[in-house]
């Protein structure tokens, strides 16, 4: 075998080398299950619930995404006067922070910046159930900032301040702080829920409720 034969051979073997140790990294890398970022409830934050801060259920949602609008209900029926599952909420603290999904829903980070906005004249969870319950609506128009009006003046908002905050840099910084804030955890998908800094594999909401309740 000559000199320049031996030479690629030896280049072939070490990439090889490098590839299967890349690979055998990649495979042992240890899976993070404890994230501290959703234990801690900030400032900013949205919360309703228990306010014990003992169990700390932190969803991620997008308001133009069908199955956000789904977890929505499922949360909404836990918390009706008369729930025989009523008492979740005395034992959890719930937290809603913001996960637009911009690159397949188009008006995902507009409604966001609606709901923030309502958040400042204290109706923030008023016009999330706006926001999902009519999504169909807003979700397929041209004009959904028109209907965003609409459910401010329903709430009896001030509305000129309404829309100054909608376009605020405040209100815009404050949704994209979530969505770093998700992307650095990994969150890829909504909704995506953590509970006590571990996070969540909803298969199903009655399983979910069961875990709720064991707390």
């Amino acid at each position: 075998m000559d000199k320049k034969t031996l030479t690629i051979s030896f280049i072939s073997i070490f990439f090889t080398f490098l590839l299967l140790f890349g690979i055998y990294k990649l495979i042992n890398q240890p899976v993070q299950t404890d994230f501290p970022q959703t234990k801690q409830i900030k400032s900013t934050d949205h919360i309703r619930w228990s306010p014990e801060k003992k169990n700390i259920l932190v969803e991620y949602s997008d308001l133009q995404c069908p199955s956000c609008k789904g977890a929505h209900e499922f949360l909404k029926t836990i918390e009706a006067s008369g729930s025989a599952d009523f008492e979740i909420t005395k034992k959890v603290t719930f937290v809603f922070r913001y996960f637009p999904l911009f690159q397949i829903h188009d008006k995902a980070n507009i409604a966001a910046y609606a709901a923030e906005a309502a958040g400042i004249q204290d109706k923030f969870w008023e016009m999330t159930d706006l926001l999902f319950t009519n999504q169909q609506t807003w979700g397929t128009s041209n004009n959904p900032k028109d209907f965003f009006l609409k459910y401010a003046e329903e709430l009896k908002l001030n509305v000129d301040q309404f829309k100054k905050d909608s376009d605020s840099t405040e209100v815009k910084n404050r949704v994209n702080e979530d969505l770093r804030e998700a992307e650095q955890m990994g969150v890829n998908s909504t909704p995506t829920f953590f509970l006590n800094g571990q996070k969540v594999d909803v298969n199903s909401y009655d399983e979910f409720k069961k875990k709720l309740k064991e707390l």
